[in-house]
């Protein structure tokens, strides 16, 4: 302001002409005679304010709003830099202008796409929000027996597209499976979930929006890179379109009531299923769901490098007789391990149990009130120590039906070469060999160990016949023909 006020005085009081003043200023001519004829100084325009114009950038801005929106979606260490961004118009399109222009424009827009994301209102419904929720519903096992089961459902307000997990409960194990299935399912991650205070999810509400996690949900929510919101206590409305999906699917997916013998191959038929129910048409546009979904998955976060292990750890103390406390539930190991710490890790459907990092055992996790889950064949090495207690253990009814029989036939000595044999069948992977052995030796008549023994090996080793060779060539033909007269008079015969 200093230089335009002297240039005034200079062209107004001394009435120089504006080649001398820019020869005197030291500036160009056209600056000089803009400040000399200038009479308006109001600010014109705000401070640090970009151009609504790109006289060379402009053609490019669409290609650089392109790369920018796509980067929301990504890991923030695979997203393009201002230098980046600058580097790829000039290979790939040509761009002739300055890396300045370039950098203030990609400031400008991350601040605007940083807008977008916190600007929506808790009612508004963009692309690639999504709402998620359990529901109960009721289903028959394998054995018929009616039970309780959870269906996870997610669903995205703005197309209306849905997909529903179930499970035989909704711990944090269930719910993170669930969710993980899905995102796999669907290629792609929400950018925001909205879901209720479930204790699987939240460890404590405090004032306001504000929530402490679990820390199983954390770790998922920061591997997968998805924001969360929490509705208010007691007020299922704030996710009412995942309320509606729960009753539809239940009303339309649950009905009849379901046979569900293997979780994992039903959730299978369920994706199916929800997929073929988006070709409805949408409730209040005029285009089916599926068309809808297509516009909004482009907007979902890409799936994370590394796939998500969905368990938890815990140490646990082995009891005396051999078992560990999950959940309520027992689950056994052998005895030897009586008094020590083992670690379980714990998935949704099974629970593997490890002793200095070396895996114990597996088994199915029990959705039950205080079961006991246990294998008869852990218990082996111990029995064989005290053979005489075999019917009186609680495992006896899980041998193999023919064994029981045998062994309450059998006491003493005979009784321990029995079950020596029985650890030497299991310690060969042939547990479903254990029968038959013992019935053809009892179609024999025969049912000391020995002929028992005899009976399993000629069922468990295949016969091997070894195949004739094979030659690689073809064996020569020899036209040898010996002079044998030379044996006759060599022992004094007759040469004929």
């Amino acid at each position: 302001m200093v230089q335009i006020e002297y240039i005034k005085y200079l062209y107004e009081c001394e009435g120089k002409s504006l080649r001398e003043i820019a020869k005197e200023v030291g500036m160009n001519f056209r600056t000089v005679q803009k400040y000399a004829y200038m009479n308006n100084f109001e600010p014109q325009i705000m401070p640090n304010m970009e151009p609504e114009s790109y006289p060379i950038l402009g053609a490019y801005i669409a290609v650089i709003d392109e790369w920018m929106e796509q980067d929301a979606r990504e890991p923030r260490k695979q997203r393009h830099t201002a230098q980046r961004i600058y580097d790829r118009l000039r290979e790939e399109h040509g761009y002739k202008g300055s890396y300045s222009s370039v950098k203030r424009y990609v400031v400008k827009k991350r601040w605007l796409l940083s807008q977008a994301r916190e600007g929506y209102l808790p009612i508004a419904q963009p692309p690639g929000h999504a709402q998620t929720d359990f529901g109960m519903f009721k289903y028959y096992d394998g054995l018929g027996v009616a039970k309780e089961g959870y269906a996870l459902v997610v669903t995205f307000p703005y197309s209306n597209a849905g997909w529903m997990q179930v499970f035989p409960a909704q711990n944090q194990e269930c719910l993170l499976e669930g969710l993980k299935r899905i995102f796999y399912h669907i290629g792609g991650v929400p950018i925001r979930l909205r879901c209720d205070n479930m204790t699987t999810a939240v460890a404590q509400v405090l004032e306001g929006a504000e929530r402490i996690l679990s820390d199983g949900f954390y770790r998922f929510k920061l591997h997968h890179r998805f924001e969360t919101d929490f509705c208010n206590p007691a007020s299922g409305n704030e996710k009412g379109n995942v309320e509606n999906k729960v009753g539809y699917d239940r009303r339309n997916m649950l009905v009849p009531v379901p046979v569900i013998e293997d979780f994992a191959a039903y959730n299978e038929e369920l994706f199916a299923r929800c997929d073929a129910d988006h070709e409805r048409e949408h409730y209040r546009h005029k285009e089916s769901i599926s068309q809808l979904w297509a516009q909004e998955k482009g907007k979902l976060l890409t799936l994370p490098k590394y796939e998500y292990g969905v368990f938890r750890y815990e140490s646990l103390n082995v009891n005396k007789t051999g078992f560990v406390l999950i959940d309520t539930n027992r689950y056994g190991l052998s005895p030897v391990f009586a008094g020590k710490m083992v670690q379980a890790k714990i998935f949704f459907d099974r629970v593997e149990l490890y002793y200095d990092r070396q895996l114990l055992k597996t088994y199915e996790r029990s959705y039950g009130r205080a079961q006991e889950v246990t294998d008869w064949k852990q218990y082996l090495p111990v029995l064989l120590r005290k053979p005489g207690a075999a019917e009186h253990t609680r495992f006896f009814e899980q041998m193999p039906k023919l064994w029981q029989q045998y062994l309450k036939n059998t006491s003493g000595k005979e009784r321990k070469s029995a079950l020596m044999l029985l650890t030497e069948i299991i310690n060969d992977g042939n547990e479903s060999l254990c029968d038959d052995a013992l019935e053809m030796a009892g179609e024999y008549g025969r049912l000391d160990n020995d002929s028992i023994r005899q009976c399993y090996l000629f069922i468990s080793k295949q016969e091997h016949y070894p195949q004739p060779l094979k030659l690689t060539a073809d064996t020569p033909s020899l036209n040898y023909r010996p002079d044998l007269s030379v044996y006759d008079r060599l022992t004094g015969g007759t040469a004929l």
